[in-house]
């Protein structure tokens, strides 16, 4: 939050444009996407395991909306990139239970194998959108605010409001904090960490459908960065990459942070390549500020 608070200051001070009722509601589209797959990934990382995946899901889910949308109807594209969203899930929840592939090998893998089915089903070409009800969808002003950041700050205060009031939410910080300890204390381990993943990939490909509404075009290549930016703003927020310890409203702060951050960036003309140079950096610190907190904790 000081961090936040610091950023606001700075990009008022600096940037005329910042507080402009344009800007903003720029800046509430530019993070709804990666906020709505930071809350899903949040619930992943509790519990002890991490999704590299997303990225490449959101590019599979462009390309299958916006070309069933082109052969049948945007319904039909719509539910089937969400029920494809759940399906990578389970299987990465699968593969990491049943299997016992590590998380990180198993969605490396996917993440591969995803974006190769993106490229083929695409051709390797990026395809425009025919609805233009749908192109408007994510924009769409919903009691002032855009549909997107609306669905964002929906999916926050139900996930915030599940983990923190719910015995069966607060299972998935014991899953993470001590998964042997909570599996003798009679908690379904496997499940927690299966539904976790099946709710990242739902939260993926909902924020992928409403980024292909923004751009109107299903792209194999795009969101390659998606990653990286989620994983930055859920450590940001307070989530340890330990397990058992975050909030999702703390990965709302840090979403929040890196949105204003870019957008700062980008009004005081800073180019595209030390912006990645400025991320880059502020992940490594962020990580090692958490395995720093994670070793005291420990040793205490």
């Amino acid at each position: 939050l000081v961090i936040l608070g610091i950023l606001l200051i700075c990009a008022s001070i600096f940037t005329r444009e910042f507080l402009t009722i344009s800007n903003l509601t720029n800046v509430m589209l530019q993070v709804a996407t990666d906020g709505i797959v930071a809350v899903g990934a949040t619930f992943v990382i509790i519990s002890g395991g991490i999704d590299l995946s997303v990225g490449s899901l959101i590019a599979l889910v462009s390309v299958i909306t916006i070309m069933l949308q082109t052969h049948f109807s945007t319904p039909v594209g719509i539910l089937v990139s969400l029920f494809s969203g759940i399906l990578v899930g389970l299987v990465n929840g699968l593969l990491i239970t049943r299997v016992g592939i590590s998380p990180f090998v198993t969605t490396l893998g996917m993440m591969t194998l995803i974006k190769g089915i993106a490229l083929a089903i695409s051709d390797s070409r990026s395809h425009s959108g025919i609805d233009p009800d749908f192109a408007r969808l994510a924009d769409r002003p919903i009691l002032g605010i855009p549909f997107a950041a609306m669905i964002f700050l929906i999916f926050i205060f139900i996930a915030n409001t599940f983990l923190v009031k719910t015995s069966v939410g607060r299972g998935y910080y014991a899953v993470g904090g001590n998964p042997e300890a909570s599996w003798l204390a009679g908690l379904n381990t496997n499940r927690y960490i299966l539904m976790a993943y099946a709710f990242c990939s739902f939260c993926t490909a909902v924020g992928g459908i409403l980024l292909t509404s923004r751009i109107n075009t299903g792209s194999p290549i795009i969101a390659g960065d998606t990653g990286t930016t989620v994983v930055s703003a859920i450590l940001l927020g307070g989530t340890s990459m330990a397990g058992g310890i975050g909030t999702v409203y703390g990965t709302f702060v840090g979403v929040l942070i890196l949105g204003i951050l870019k957008n700062m960036m980008n009004l005081m003309g800073i180019g595209g390549y030390y912006q990645t140079i400025i991320l880059g950096l502020l992940l490594v610190i962020t990580v090692l500020a958490d395995r720093t907190h994670y070793d005291q904790s420990k040793n205490s």
